[in-house]
């Protein structure tokens, strides 16, 4: 055993204050240089986002009668009674045969809302980096082992303590300067001992302490320390968060989603497997050269397995992994793909039904194809017919499969088969009343839903949402076509009930293409009149004008 280096903080604050959350009805002051726990409550204020807090910071300790100074003074304040808050601590690195503790002594006290404290005496916390099982384990102050896994980061802190040394005294700069010296000699020993382990040095180990390390003080250099023990060559984790924001757009850099790999990963790199190599494996990427090359700066493309999965074609993984296309726009989420995350979030390979999709798409078009499609088509649309596919029953799917269309086509032939599930077998009610041909042009009611959706989308209107308003009776759509039947006009008329047996309506909208004016037409608009005059339906609207026939 070898004591490498060591620092001792002889108080780490002046005082610690622990507070009811939110409410503040009662605050406990413990006064760490007389040894002094009093309670009580102080004038309570609101505050938009801690509700209510008190100015128990400045307080005059009824023992010593010292008063407290904020502003020079290191006051820790608190809203949990389950911490325990060091007033000394003594850090120190030790060196063993087969191992490399961080080893962190204090005494410890613990604060109730009652205004009692508890004297918890000396606790100790280890890292402790074992250097023949190539894995850390950390020792609580209970001498609980944890093995320091993936999973066990994610939902735990590696060093509680940790987190109180940034508001204490040991960041004021006599016992920062010999703190940073012990952390420093902890990362040379460790860097040491890494190559006498594995028989070549690992780079990137130092990581830079940041100004608000909320999981405590050089928390991220004792993370990367941790991953590289049982993955040497792995680049730092600092440029594993910034490409996995790259990759999940997870702007939100905690700790419990910062790791972009699961334990698999550090079980077969402990057996000899390089870190690429284990990357791979665990997201069952293809044994692909342009993959491999692309890993070499940017270990995270390893994201794109389920893409290259679909394409055999080298030069097909190639052109995705290498695509580089500036934004049209100053929106990132329009347009043409610009790289290769863009097939990963386009293609929405999350489901089995999507991967049904692609991979039927590419038995029926070829690789090069499909990808030359992608390439063409807008992110949207290409979205759009992943989301209604995976929406479509087994048996529209099989409709679909069965229909002959070119590759360009897709999207619309997507369509035409999800609004044939969701609304072609929605009959509307007849109104046969209202059918008629005047001057050439031809008044027709839309049969079924999907008459009424496509008619909205060949018109450019709404009105395939008015479903549920013709169902009810208390709508009915008529269509104006021309001779060659295409719509060039749609009504929407208004059901008044019946009288005499005749059921009557009244004229409430009458739009052209793009919900233009039907008076905007001067030839329509008359036809449309003349219609209604036959009908003796009265126009409600300004949409015509009622005094041309």
């Amino acid at each position: 055993m070898e004591i490498v280096s060591s620092t001792y903080i002889h108080k780490m604050f002046d005082s610690v204050i622990l507070e009811v959350p939110y409410g503040a009805e009662y605050t406990t002051v413990h006064h760490i240089d007389c040894g002094f726990t009093f309670g009580g409550s102080w004038q309570r204020k609101y505050s938009y986002h801690n509700g209510y807090v008190t100015g128990a910071k400045y307080y005059t300790c009824p023992n010593c009668q010292t008063s407290s100074n904020p502003c020079d003074h290191k006051i820790y304040y608190s809203i949990s009674d389950e911490k325990v808050y060091p007033v000394t601590a003594y850090v120190e690195v030790i060196n063993y045969k087969h191992f490399l503790d961080l080893k962190i002594r204090y005494q410890g006290i613990q604060l109730f809302f009652d205004g009692r404290k508890n004297d918890h005496g000396m606790c100790t916390e280890t890292l402790r980096f074992d250097f023949k099982k190539r894995k850390a384990i950390f020792i609580d102050r209970f001498r609980i082992r944890y093995e320091v896994t993936v999973d066990y980061i994610r939902e735990n802190e590696i060093m509680p303590v940790l987190k109180f040394f940034g508001d204490s005294y040991a960041m004021t700069d006599f016992n920062r300067k010999f703190l940073n010296k012990t952390f420093k000699a902890l990362r040379s020993m460790f860097e040491k001992r890494l190559k006498e382990t594995y028989g070549y040095g690992a780079k990137d180990v130092y990581v830079a302490p940041g100004a608000t390390e909320d999981n405590g003080y050089h928390f991220t250099m004792l993370l990367n320390m941790i991953l590289k023990l049982s993955a040497p060559d792995m680049p730092s984790i600092v440029s594993l968060m910034r490409q996995y924001v790259h990759w999940t757009n997870a702007y939100c850099l905690y700790r419990y989603t910062n790791i972009p790999f699961e334990d698999d990963v550090l079980a077969a790199t402990r057996k000899g497997m390089n870190f690429q190599e284990a990357l791979r494996q665990s997201y069952k990427a293809p044994n692909s050269r342009a993959l491999r090359k692309c890993m070499v700066n940017d270990p995270l493309s390893v994201y794109m397995s389920d893409v290259l999965n679909l394409f055999s074609d080298e030069n097909c993984r190639r052109t995705i992994l290498t695509l580089q296309r500036s934004y049209e726009s100053a929106c990132p989420y329009t347009g043409k793909l610009h790289n290769a995350n863009d097939f990963r979030k386009a293609m929405k390979l999350n489901t089995p039904r999507s991967k049904d999709m692609w991979q039927e798409l590419i038995k029926r078009c070829g690789e090069p194809a499909v990808l030359r499609w992608m390439l063409s088509e807008d992110i949207r649309d290409i979205e759009d017919c992943v989301d209604m596919y995976t929406k479509l029953d087994a048996k529209y799917q099989d409709v679909l499969w069965a229909k002959r269309f070119k590759l360009k086509n897709f999207h619309d032939e997507v369509i035409k088969i999800f609004n044939k599930q969701e609304y072609g077998d929605v009959m509307l009610p007849e109104v046969p009343q209202l059918q008629a041909d005047v001057n050439g042009m031809h008044f027709m009611v839309p049969r079924t839903a999907a008459d009424l959706m496509t008619a909205g989308k060949r018109l450019k209107n709404c009105v395939g949402s008015y479903r549920d308003r013709v169902m009810k009776g208390t709508t009915a759509i008529v269509l104006v076509t021309d001779d060659s039947m295409k719509p060039v006009a749609c009504l929407e008329l208004a059901n008044k009930g019946k009288k005499k047996g005749r059921q009557i309506f009244d004229l409430v909208q009458a739009k052209l293409f793009a919900n233009e004016m039907l008076k905007k037409n001067a030839h329509i608009n008359s036809t449309v009149m003349q219609w209604a005059n036959q009908l003796k339906i009265e126009p409600h609207t300004i949409d015509v004008d009622a005094s041309v026939v």
